[in-house]
């Protein structure tokens, strides 16, 4: 069972390599794309079958004899879903996402697991950097709403949204364009 598991990791570990150009570190959030449908529905087989296989031999017996083989399959569901919330302009969630998987799991052990771990690392580091540099324009955004100059802190906000694409700016930019200017 152990085995079909492993082959079936290396299986889809190689399709959502060959999706995101060999784990390329993203250097612009708008250069990253969903997986292609029929990888993402790979991951999500290799997720559920996952599942069952620590059903069967136990979740501890799971984290102490598979445990590579765990984190491997939770780390390709981890690339799916943060490349739909980073299309879906939900960086946040993405951001919160891979600083919590990174911080339970630990640098794999298998040679062709660790570029999937730096791609995963460089995209919360891409993700951090974002926030930051919208956290500068978020200030000036507030400064500019408080004082009346509705026009100026709509830019402010648009440029927020460019460099760090969130629900939340989205609805305040769509607040702003209903007021006059």
């Amino acid at each position: 069972m152990i085995e079909e598991l492993r082959k079936e990791t290396e299986s889809v570990l190689a399709q959502v390599r060959d999706a995101t150009g060999n784990f390329r570190e993203i250097d612009r959030l708008e250069a990253v794309q969903n997986l292609p449908g029929p990888v993402s529905a790979g991951v999500t087989v290799l997720a559920a079958r996952a599942a069952d296989f620590r059903m069967k031999v136990g979740y501890e017996v799971a984290a102490y004899e598979y445990l590579a083989e765990i984190e491997a399959v939770e780390a390709l569901a981890l690339v799916d879903e943060i490349t739909r919330d980073i299309v879906a302009k939900d960086t946040p969630t993405a951001r919160k996402k891979l600083s919590s998987f990174l911080k339970r799991y630990h640098e794999p052990t298998v040679d062709n697991q660790k570029p999937l771990s730096r791609y995963l690392t460089s995209v919360l580091s891409l993700c951090n950097r974002s926030k930051d540099e919208a956290e500068t324009h978020l200030q000036r955004a507030h400064s500019l709403d408080s004082a009346g100059k509705t026009g100026e802190a709509l830019r402010e906000y648009q440029e927020i949204y460019r460099i760090y694409p969130n629900p939340i700016t989205a609805e305040k930019i769509r607040q702003l364009e209903g007021q006059p200017r």
